[in-house]
């Protein structure tokens, strides 16, 4: 069971139990953002597009989403959160080496 340290105020105040998933702030700060620039290739699929080109926009998509999760962590570094932005930049960094060689992963368990 982990251990969770609660300033006092905090706990007399009730605040403590208010608190928000980090998951959640970043999905809700990155979220428009995505939508913004997202190609349209990703959304317009159609049946000449092949699995590589959508493979490509939703790529480039998550490519942008990794970029604002970097500058939030950098951002909470500056702000005092160094252990946390050092968990999210670890965290983001093997997200995004699983996400851009899913299909070479998936080509080789195929092969064996």
């Amino acid at each position: 069971m982990k251990t969770e340290v609660i300033p006092f105020r905090e706990f007399m105040n009730g605040d403590y139990k208010k608190s928000v998933d980090q998951t959640t702030k970043i999905l809700t700060a990155t979220l428009p953002a995505l939508v913004l620039i997202t190609p349209k290739l990703a959304f317009a699929a159609t049946a000449d597009a092949t699995f590589g080109n959508v493979h490509k926009a939703i790529m480039n998509a998550f490519d942008a989403g990794v970029v604002l999760v970097i500058i939030f962590a950098g951002a909470s570094w500056g702000f005092g959160h160094r252990t946390k932005a050092i968990e999210i930049l670890i965290g983001v960094s093997c997200g995004y080496i699983l996400a851009r060689h899913a299909v070479d992963i998936r080509n080789f368990l195929q092969g064996i």
